[in-house]
C-alpha cells in the first residue's frame, strides 16, 4: 500500500504563470538542498559523535546532530508535493501527511537531544576524555569542548579559542600527538597577533 495518493489534479502546471513555475523550480531545488544538507548533518552527528573515534585529541562536539534527522519530513514531502505538482497530480494528501510526519519529527528531536547529549558525554568520559570550558566561544551556542588530556585546557587559550581549535584539529587529521609545550607557544604567538 502507498502512503500517499497519487490522483490526477484538475489543476495544470502547463497553465500556471511563468512566474510561479519559476518558483515552484526554486523551491524544489531549496527543498532538496535543505533535505541533503540534514542527511549529511545527521551523517556527520552519527559518524563524529555518536560513534565515537577515541584516536581524536580533540573533541568538538554537540547533540544537535544526530537527531537532525527527524527534520527530513518537512523538506522531503515538499519536494514530493513539487514533484506531484509538476506531473498534475493533488497535493493536498502530501501537505497533510507532511505535517503530521512533521510534528512527530519535532517533538522526536527534542526528546532524542536529550538522549544524544547524555549518550554522547557519556561515552566521552568512559573514554577519558574531560570537558574544557575554555576553549568554547559562547556558553550556550557553541559545541561542547572535550580533550584527551585535562592539562591542554588552557585558561589563556580562551581568548584565541578558533585557532585553538583548528591547531588540534590539524594535529588530530595528521595523527600527530600535540605537546602541551607547543600549544602554550601557539597560544602566545596568535594572542600577538590579535593584539591580545
Amino acid at each position: 500500500m502507498l502512503i500517499l495518493k497519487w490522483e490526477k489534479s484538475d489543476e495544470k502546471f502547463q497553465e500556471l504563470t511563468l512566474k510561479a513555475k519559476f518558483l515552484h523550480l526554486f523551491s524544489f531545488l531549496l527543498f532538496s538542498i535543505f533535505t541533503a544538507t540534514l542527511l549529511y548533518l545527521s551523517y556527520i552527528g552519527v559518524f563524529k559523535h555518536l560513534l565515537l573515534d577515541s584516536r581524536r585529541f580533540y573533541i568538538s562536539e554537540t547533540g544537535l546532530l544526530a537527531p537532525a534527522i527527524f527534520f527530513l519530513p518537512f523538506p522531503f514531502f515538499m519536494v514530493v508535493a513539487i514533484i506531484q505538482k509538476v506531473f498534475n497530480y493533488k497535493i493536498d494528501q502530501t501537505f497533510k501527511f507532511m505535517i503530521k510526519t512533521s510534528t512527530i519529527g519535532i517533538a522526536l528531536f527534542f526528546v532524542s537531544i536529550f538522549v544524544c547529549s547524555f549518550y554522547i558525554e557519556a561515552n566521552l568520559k568512559k573514554h577519558g576524555y574531560t570537558y574544557c570550558s575554555w576553549y568554547k566561544f559562547s556558553p550556550t551556542r557553541s559545541p561542547d569542548v572535550w580533550l584527551k588530556d585535562s592539562r591542554f585546557c588552557l585558561k589563556e587559550g580562551a581568548i584565541v579559542a578558533l585557532d585553538v581549535e583548528k591547531w588540534f584539529e590539524y594535529h588530530d587529521n595528521k595523527g600527530i600527538e600535540p605537546q602541551l609545550d607547543e600549544l602554550k607557544v601557539f597560544i602566545t604567538k596568535a594572542r600577538k597577533e590579535q593584539g591580545r
